[in-house]
């Protein structure tokens, strides 16, 4: 209902980690790319990881490891910045 994908990012107070993989072809990185640029568009904390992978889609299901860390860092980052 916001028209745009910025206007419906643009409200948010959140901190974002987008994560991509170089050989998704159902959510291609230049889309998650789209987000990211978005979310600055508004000054919003955000990172971006673009994860090398031969998968495709299901590279979420098997990039596991890399994955894990990117969260735990941003997750243990978001909360020093909390405390």
């Amino acid at each position: 209902g916001y028209g745009a994908l910025s206007a419906a990012l643009g409200r948010s107070k959140a901190r974002f980690l987008v994560i991509s993989f170089t050989s998704d072809w159902l959510y291609p990185s230049y889309q998650s790319q789209e987000i990211v640029r978005a979310l600055r568009g508004h000054n919003l904390d955000v990172a971006y990881c673009e994860i090398p992978s031969n998968y495709g889609h299901d590279a979420f299901l098997l990039e596991v490891g890399e994955q894990t860390e990117l969260v735990k860092y941003f997750l243990a980052n978001t909360f020093r910045k909390a405390a």
